[in-house]
């Protein structure tokens, strides 16, 4: 877990808890995330699929390539991971240091004409 971003850190955090899954063609599978990887292959286990023509089935263990991963819906309880805390510590001080700085792209760029 040494050079990955946020979105994997994230889905790490949520092993262990219920998430919902769109692939890109379409289905929705909502189980418990039992094991996430680099590529965001993820394992779930009590899974509830929903095809795309609305039918229902369940399944005990799936496992989803990441490729087809469209998005993941995660808990609300992750509003408070630490890989935000962390996220917003470096914004601040990316913020403090442009703030301190006062240079590029902090303008309004001149007077602007009127043309006729």
């Amino acid at each position: 877990m040494s050079n990955v971003g946020i979105p994997i850190k994230l889905l790490y955090e949520a092993e262990g808890m219920k998430v919902t899954v769109e692939m890109k063609n379409g289905e929705i599978y909502r189980g418990l995330l039992l094991n996430a990887e680099d590529t965001m292959n993820l394992t779930l286990s009590e899974v509830i699929r929903t095809a795309r023509n609305g039918q229902v089935s369940k399944l005990p263990t799936v496992y989803l390539r990441g490729s087809g991963i469209r998005f993941v819906a995660l808990p609300e309880l992750l509003r408070n991971a630490p890989a935000f805390k962390k996220v917003a510590m470096q914004k601040a001080k990316m913020e403090a240091e442009r703030g301190a700085g006062g240079g590029a792209g902090s303008g309004g760029g001149g007077t602007k004409r009127k043309r006729d």
